[in-house]
């Protein structure tokens, strides 16, 4: 899968009582974000259990709150089934639904499906003075709605974003509609360059990067990657002014 993320996010560690379940993320995705089209009642994402053990998957969308929860979230996408099992190496197609109802057009909307995959316990005696740790996973990944007057520019977003330096750190303009997914940047002067953090850009939005290091003297120029809709890396650049 892509590097640019599934959110894996650690959402609890119960203990029990032996050796427990490996934390890994099994359930994979067969790509790392949804683009829900204006118009588009319904739209399929297949996943795989890629463990050695069966699962429990719960899913549920949301506004990205990691407090949130199934019976809590609120999301005009929802997906069926909500809670399913998934056999080692079986795979299943989870259908999202638009709720019908009405969203921003001058802009794309974002929400995050949720799943929160939950191992089997073991049910073996355990021997005196051992532990169980159970380990329940929870991944994050975008639905991007988009009204049907921007289906045809969202490529052409990254390339309009703007830098300057902004004290010791630089900051970014989106000033297009879409949401534009920095996966990282740096400033090069010459050979020498300074890295900047990944970050999510809203549309119409700025942003400030904080580099781990000064940034060079004078100008420079951006040079970053940014995902698109397959989930693929791609590079752009622009001066820093």
């Amino acid at each position: 899968m892509s590097s640019e993320r599934l959110r894996g996010l650690l959402l609890c560690l119960c203990l029990c009582l032996l050796a427990g379940v490996d934390a890994q993320a099994g359930v994979t995705a067969e790509r790392t974000r949804v683009i829900f089209h204006e118009g588009q009642r319904e739209a399929s994402l297949l996943l795989v259990n890629q463990n050695a053990y069966p699962v429990i998957v719960q899913t549920w969308i949301d506004d990205g709150d990691l407090e949130s929860a199934p019976e809590t979230a609120q999301a005009p996408i929802m997906p069926l089934p909500p809670v399913f099992r998934l056999n080692p190496e079986q795979q299943r197609s989870l259908r999202l639904l638009h709720t019908g109802e009405a969203l921003p057009q001058d802009r794309e909307s974002l929400y995050w499906l949720n799943l929160y995959e939950i191992p089997p316990q073991s049910n073996e005696p355990l021997a005196e003075g051992q532990s169980r740790l159970t380990v329940t996973l929870r991944t994050q990944m975008k639905v991007i709605y988009r009204p049907r007057a921007l289906a045809n520019d969202a490529e052409e977003a990254p390339g309009q974003l703007t830098f300057r330096r902004l004290g010791d750190a630089v900051q970014v303009d989106n000033p297009t509609p879409y949401f534009v997914t920095l996966a990282g940047a740096d400033v090069r002067q010459g050979n020498a360059g300074t890295p900047l953090p990944a970050e999510l850009l809203p549309p119409f939005s700025k942003r400030t990067l904080t580099p781990t290091q000064a940034l060079p003297a004078g100008g420079g120029e951006v040079r970053y990657l940014w995902i698109d809709d397959g989930g693929n890396s791609q590079q752009g650049k622009s001066a820093l002014r």
